[in-house]
């Protein structure tokens, strides 16, 4: 509710700043003296609609955007005191004095002068103000890197400061259920945990000031070698999402219990490269005869969703996030909940919360 009312108050002001420019400019170039001083009296009584929608506007936007430490969140931070002061100090005070003035008939060099201060600051406060909505908008996922990014066909996702994750072209999206769910060619996915309409992203990140860096705590980022007779698995426990399906497939080999807990040689290496294979987060990578570790197949290419759980990718690019030592850009899975230490990176903190799914 607060991210709307910010929203709307601050569509109010800037169109209602725009109809005194240009209702402005245009009787100034065209119009009488008497259309004039009709035009000066019309925007002294609509700074009554002015003045509270950018007080409305000004005080959701610092509230919402208090916790948010992200670059777009930070640049509206800094336009809002000068929109603000820019209006208070200069367009209040001239609409003031060019009313009086053209009421009485006075267009003389004085009135002339503040009214192109006044038409400079308005233009000024347009500005800042499109500016604002634009960086609103990105970082609700609602518009992305301009019409280009509609018309791509290259799968990828982009995390986006303080905000949800841009899929774009993802050829599928599967539920919880394991049923295809609608896609679209641009689309944003809640990374918060507290979207209502799951797993698609509907501002809420605004409201709770949802903070998409990792923690300081967050996992070292380092690849452990485990070496065997006939193969060697390597391991980075900051991609790690804890699924444990390496120990479910073969716990012999992978046992968290345990110290080490890879042995390659308790297990067979087509075995082993099976289950690196099938490791949905690419924390685990195989090598042979000293080759260049590797992760294996990637898996039919699309998003999934799981139950009270992490998005899992798999054949799609992560744009715009710094990868991983050792990380695959097309295998790995993405934090849902908003709680993991490892953002983007899911870290199992949703199994541990207890966090539940209650959107989809």
């Amino acid at each position: 509710m607060k991210a709307r009312i910010h929203a709307i108050a601050g569509v109010v002001g800037i169109l209602t700043i725009l109809a005194f420019w240009t209702s402005t400019a245009f009787s100034e170039l065209f119009a009488s003296h008497e259309t004039i001083a009709a035009v000066k009296a019309m925007i002294l009584k609509g700074m009554f609609v002015l003045i509270p929608a950018m007080a409305i506007a000004g005080a959701a936007g610092m509230s919402l955007g208090g916790k948010r430490t992200d670059a777009r969140a930070q640049a509206k931070k800094k336009r809002m005191p000068f929109i603000a002061a820019n209006g208070l100090l200069v367009l209040v005070p001239a609409a003031f004095f060019l009313e009086a003035r053209a009421s009485a008939g006075t267009f003389d060099a004085w009135f002339y002068a503040v009214q192109v201060l006044e038409l400079i600051a308005g233009a000024t406060n347009l500005t800042l103000m499109g500016l604002n909505i634009r960086d609103g908008l990105t970082m609700t996922g609602r518009i992305g890197a301009g019409s280009a990014a509609q018309k791509t066909t290259a799968p990828a996702i982009e995390p986006r400061d303080g905000g949800p994750l841009v899929a774009k072209a993802v050829p599928v999206l599967t539920g919880a259920d394991g049923r295809a769910m609608e896609t679209k060619p641009v689309m944003a996915l809640c990374r918060c945990g507290a979207s209502k309409t799951k797993p698609y992203c509907d501002g809420s990140h605004n409201q709770i000031g949802f903070d998409s860096r990792p923690s300081d705590d967050h996992t070292k980022d380092e690849v452990l070698t485990y070496e065997g007779r006939d193969i060697t698995v390597h391991y980075n426990r900051l991609l790690c999402s804890h699924a444990g399906e390496c120990g479910k497939w073969l716990n012999a080999v992978f046992d968290s219990g345990r110290k080490p807990w890879i042995v390659p040689n308790n297990g067979a290496a087509e075995k082993i490269k099976a289950v690196v294979k099938a490791c949905p987060s690419g924390a685990l990578r195989y090598s042979v005869n000293g080759e260049a570790p590797q992760h294996g197949a990637c898996g039919t290419p699309g998003v999934t969703v799981e139950k009270d759980g992490p998005y899992r990718v798999a054949g799609i690019p992560l744009a715009g996030a710094r990868l991983a030592e050792g990380a695959s850009a097309e295998k790995y899975v993405l934090c849902r909940c908003g709680a993991s230490r490892n953002k983007p990176y899911c870290d199992g903190t949703h199994h541990d919360i207890g966090w539940r799914d209650t959107g989809q």
